[in-house]
């Protein structure tokens, strides 16, 4: 369990709606605390160009460095990037050019846009086109070679049958077919502490590292929680939170609290991860298309807050 100590970098796709923005507040915190490198990015659907307008190129190059509207996407990476200035990420003065990049062959909307931050990283602002937003995201993160992807979730949580039944959120789709780690985003404020959940299994062993290189860089209170199903596991139980724990005080984190409780996982899960600015959790060994069916998966459906599946 290799512990990886240097500054994260951080792609928040602000295309999967209004909660994505939440995320903002959050990266902040963890560049002001570690000297994060931020990607903003903004995926559109090949054809909701320019096709229509019967515009140029070199018109649609010309307006994007004005920040001009007609591009779709623009108007949320400019809000995000506004969210950032007023945050004290970024400043106007060092931006730089907006620069192409060709990957998808459509010249009029692949853009990079990059601002140094105070610290020392930068903040990017990435336009992309792409015929699926999920494999785009996911394509991204890896040309970024994030450590995070932080998507907007559902304003409200799925409950019922309505879980299994209703068409898949962005980010519960990039949730489940991302290599990378995930954060599916509600209200997400950084001052609230992180709930990390553990099992006496490898994989979430093998989340240990990642769980206390977060808590690191966000400088946030951590709680481990453990449930078992019923009495039977409740030794397993306890020993994977004092597993937990020691590995965390071996890395500098003294845990806040240790929990162990009994019950349905999910359900325990998302009512006490309520208290708590993020939900950490071990993504499922499950294949993509049956991650809906893992407790990962469905916490991160049922929260009312932001839970972060780590792979």
């Amino acid at each position: 369990m290799a512990q990886d100590d240097g500054p994260l970098r951080i792609l928040i796709c602000i295309c999967g709606g209004p909660e994505a923005f939440t995320g903002l507040k959050f990266a902040a915190r963890l560049s002001k605390q570690s000297c994060a490198t931020i990607g903003l990015l903004y995926v559109r659907p090949l054809d909701s160009g320019l096709k229509s307008g019967g515009m140029e190129v070199r018109v649609a190059r010309e307006n994007i460095l004005d920040w001009g509207l007609e591009l779709p996407g623009m108007a949320a990476l400019r809000k995000a990037r506004d969210i950032l200035l007023e945050l004290g990420e970024i400043s106007d003065d060092t931006r730089s050019e907006w620069r192409h990049v060709a990957l998808s062959g459509d010249p009029s909307g692949e853009y990079i846009l990059e601002y140094d931050n105070p610290c020392g990283a930068t903040v990017s602002l990435r336009l992309r086109t792409a015929p699926d937003v999920t494999s785009a995201v996911a394509d991204e993160a890896e040309r970024f070679n994030a450590d995070l992807i932080i998507v907007g979730g559902s304003p409200k949580p799925v409950e019922g049958l309505r879980r299994y039944l209703a068409p898949r959120a962005l980010a519960l789709k990039v949730a489940a077919h991302s290599p990378r780690p995930v954060i599916v985003a509600r209200q997400l404020e950084p001052g609230h502490g992180h709930l990390v959940c553990v099992q006496e299994t490898e994989r979430s062993r093998a989340m240990l590292a990642k769980a206390v290189r977060y808590a690191h860089a966000c400088n946030c209170p951590t709680t481990l929680l453990s449930v078992a199903k019923d009495e039977s596991e409740l030794e397993s139980a306890q020993r994977a939170v004092d597993e937990a724990a020691a590995y965390f005080t071996e890395h500098g984190v003294t845990p806040h609290e240790l929990l162990v409780e009994t019950g349905d996982p999910a359900e325990v899960i998302t009512e006490i991860g309520y208290d708590f600015s993020l939900i950490i959790m071990a993504e499922s060994a499950k294949p993509w298309f049956a991650k809906a069916f893992s407790v990962a998966h469905d916490v991160a459906v049922r929260a009312r807050n932001s839970v972060l599946i780590v792979k």
